[in-house]
């Protein structure tokens, strides 16, 4: 896996994992000006939650950036368009400390040439409820050897949702999260920071 350390923070339902993916998120933002999270989740419904807690805790729409289900592009606004699903122009958009989307949709960042290594760190919420090809658009798009990959996630308690059965026997019916805890001598349980 590509970057400085990988994290992550496995528990139970309902154990407050993704509480202490906004309490992180907010105390790198506080701590370091030069903090900058792309923050991902599998799913839209995770992650209009997961904004909602981020504002909560204070992080307001100077530094939080929620790409949203149907973003268009500043300058192909319409006067009509809500500005929730303005994506902004390049310059605007390095200003914000943190980006939140889903994995997927963190792929439209190209458009705005945001470079590799941009983010010092890329967050992955639910990431065991991702099948791996999705977690790895952001990893993979925006992360160098010097971005933190943090995920969250447990996998007994929610694996990804493959409905195809050739899909599921070439092993996509597990996530990345869940295929790094299984290298025990990469990333065992006894360990504090991955070897990756």
């Amino acid at each position: 896996m590509i970057g400085a350390s990988a994290k992550r923070a496995l528990d139970s339902p309902g154990t407050g994992k993704t509480s202490t993916i906004v309490e992180i998120v907010v105390q790198l933002v506080r701590r370091d000006a030069s903090v900058r999270i792309l923050t991902c989740t599998p799913g839209d419904a995770a992650a209009d939650l997961l904004v909602e807690r981020l504002a909560a805790a204070g992080l307001d729409s100077d530094k939080l950036y929620h790409l949203n289900a149907s973003p268009t592009y500043e300058e192909d606004m319409t006067e009509h368009e809500p500005a929730l699903s303005r994506i902004p122009g390049h310059e605007r958009f390095l200003a914000f400390r943190v980006v939140l989307s889903t994995c997927s949709k963190a792929a439209t960042l190209q458009n705005l040439n945001i470079p590799v290594g941009y983010f010092s760190h890329i967050v992955i919420d639910d990431a065991a409820r991702a099948e791996e090809p999705l977690v790895m658009i952001p990893i993979m798009t925006f992360s160098n050897t010097h971005t933190n990959i943090i995920l969250a996630g447990d996998p007994s308690q929610l694996s990804p949702a493959v409905k195809s059965p050739t899909a599921a026997s070439s092993g996509l019916g597990k996530s990345y999260c869940e295929r790094l805890m299984l290298i025990r001598s990469l990333y065992g349980l006894d360990t504090q920071v991955g070897k990756t």
